[in-house]
């Protein structure tokens, strides 16, 4: 299955949200709630890369990583073309951090990696393991295998809204957070200046201002119960800080 692209901006929302979507004609697709929990290993060495492996309940795993690379940087090894044209672990090819790209606005963008053979390709180029070791029919076997541990856990209820090309989430955490998002999925880079062009012109409806990044749940999560980790992402850039960009966010607010 070829991964796709993500492209999200986080805003935040009000009790008036819902029903201005519904008003552009936006429907609503779920109301549910699920657990996620999120693995690295000791060193960080995955989320200082800007690399996101996630058990999501319900729908199972997925790494999120920046789609692009990018000079070396001083972050861990990443993933270079193989001659076959694939993506594949090797040559010191560090992906691009979240942080580089779409300077002009808020949004940003993440392959989204679903295939377990890919995922730990992946993860064993940043760890510096040879794939072929690690065997990948059963991911929670690999994880520990490869001496990941979770960091976070925590559940969110989320509304999904779709309206035309665009999914809309309004997501509340367990642990007092609430954030909106809006994505776009696209399978090339090129797709991309059209899917922010969406996304600006949503956010322009709903009264947010699209170059405001807006600190996701992960940020609330680390800043609340793991402040060490939070640090580290924050300082590289990594995480966006609390308080960036935005008054009063929590309670108000991946």
């Amino acid at each position: 299955r070829r991964a796709f692209i993500e492209v999200e901006q986080k805003f935040i929302f009000g009790p008036g949200t819902a029903e201005k979507l519904t008003a552009l004609g936006a429907t609503l697709q779920s109301d549910h709630s699920f657990r996620d929990q999120y693995y690295d290993a000791l060193d960080l060495r995955l989320t200082l890369a800007d690399h996101w492996l996630r058990h999501r309940e319900g729908a199972g795993w997925e790494l999120k990583c920046p789609p692009k690379p990018r000079e070396r940087n001083g972050v861990p090894d990443g993933i270079s073309k193989s001659p076959g044209g694939s993506d594949a672990p090797g040559d010191n090819h560090p992906l691009q951090p979240l942080e580089s790209l779409g300077q002009t606005h808020g949004a940003v963008q993440y392959l989204e990696v679903t295939c377990p053979q890919e995922i730990v390709a992946r993860v064993c180029g940043l760890l510096g393991i040879d794939p072929a070791t690690v065997g990948h029919e059963n991911m929670a076997q690999a994880v520990e295998d490869l001496g990941l541990k979770g960091f976070a856990s925590f559940v969110t209820r989320r509304c999904q809204y779709r309206l035309g090309d665009l999914n809309v989430d309004l997501d509340q955490a367990d642990f007092g957070y609430a954030v909106g998002e809006v994505e776009a999925l696209v399978k090339r880079q090129e797709d991309i200046p059209t899917a922010l062009e969406s996304i600006q012109k949503l956010g322009n409806q709903l009264g947010f201002d699209e170059k405001t990044r807006i600190p996701g749940k992960m940020s609330a999560y680390l800043h609340q119960f793991r402040p060490t980790h939070y640090e580290a992402l924050t300082r590289l850039g990594r995480l966006r800080k609390m308080g960036d960009g935005v008054h009063g966010q929590k309670e108000n607010n991946v």
